[in-house]
């Protein structure tokens, strides 16, 4: 448990120095640095870590056909990355919700790995390098299984770490690429960025689970629909946007459209500063998702008291107060993105 733990601190520790700290101009670094004491303040009461179970070893099977699927897709029939991670996303949730409890955890693992097979050919070139990603991600699924329940972003983190794992080893073997370059916003893209990230993760939860699609579905449909209409930048915004909307209610609080329009918020000002210096990495949508609900709930201490959280009746299993929180509890246990 404590490894997990030191291993998913990590993760986010580089993931959050690389993308927003290293070369930002000072102003932006000041601010960042504050906003990372918030992050860490949401992370160190949130990032809850349950036992380990017995390890399925079809999980890192299907992450890792997850990521081939994506990456032929995308890289050979010329398919848009979003469009090919939600295709198969909204795949394995159908095929979960159709076999009605014989395949648990199908959706989860599929769309993670699918987040690992977004991984730019400009950082893996060879088609080894990010199927291994997919398997490695299906891994700490895997071992993460009771870990961070709830939080939205967690399979996209553990796609990212996947696919750090296999940038390590392409690095030893002088296999890595020189990233690809993120995409600067125009002023008229970023007016639409920010009213796309205000929006998905508001129809995401929605979908998820007032209509009780489960937090896979309820990101991966309306994610193709985005791929198909948004040109490609707004449409990663949306997949990105999505994720934070696949929080759980319990980890909300009772009515929660002004919080999720906060970490959409956030989510929109870290994707606009976004400069890694290795960019290209599948799952970094998933993580900036995460270090912004991270954000969010760490701000909730600064909340009114009565606002802070659910009510503990709400929160929990064997209580449903409400129509929306009998859905909730309906809705299938799968770690969310």
């Amino acid at each position: 448990m404590k490894r997990n733990a030191l291993l998913m601190a990590g993760m986010l520790l580089i993931f959050y120095v690389d993308a927003f700290l290293v070369g930002a101009p000072l102003q932006l670094l000041l601010i960042y640095v504050l906003i990372g004491g918030v992050v860490l303040a949401g992370f160190l009461e949130h990032a809850d870590h349950g036992e380990s179970k017995a390890i399925q070893h079809t999980t890192p099977l299907l992450s890792a056909l997850a990521a081939l699927v994506v990456m032929t897709l995308s890289r050979n029939w010329s398919v848009a990355v979003v469009v090919s991670a939600a295709l198969v996303g909204s795949a394995g949730g159908l095929l979960e919700a159709w076999g009605r409890g014989r395949w648990p955890g199908l959706g989860a693992a599929l769309y993670c790995g699918a987040f690992a097979g977004m991984t730019s050919e400009l950082v893996l070139g060879h088609p080894a390098g990010v199927i291994l990603s997919g398997a490695l991600a299906g891994l700490v699924l895997e071992l993460m299984h009771n870990s961070w329940s709830g939080i939205g972003g967690k399979l996209g983190c553990i796609a990212f770490l996947g696919v750090l794992g296999s940038c390590g080893l392409a690095t030893a073997l002088g296999l890595i690429g020189f990233g690809a370059k993120p995409h600067h916003y125009s002023s008229s893209e970023r007016i639409l960025a920010m009213v796309v990230v205000l929006v998905a993760p508001q129809i995401t939860h929605h979908l998820s689970y007032r209509w009780n699609l489960g937090a896979v579905l309820g990101s991966a449909l309306p994610s193709l629909l985005a791929g198909l209409l948004l040109s490609p930048p707004l449409a990663g915004l949306w997949l990105g946007a999505s994720f934070a909307g696949m929080t759980a209610p319990s980890r909300l609080v009772l009515h929660p459209r002004l919080e999720l329009m906060a970490i959409g918020a956030f989510f929109g000002l870290f994707s606009l500063g976004f400069e890694p210096t290795l960019a290209g990495i599948g799952g970094d949508l998933g993580a900036t998702a995460a270090v912004s609900v991270f954000a969010v709930l760490g701000l909730r201490r600064y909340y009114p008291r009565g606002l802070r959280k659910r009510p503990d009746s709400l929160n929990a299993s064997t209580t449903a107060a409400t129509p929306y929180d009998t859905n909730v509890i309906a809705c299938p246990a799968v770690p969310v993105s």
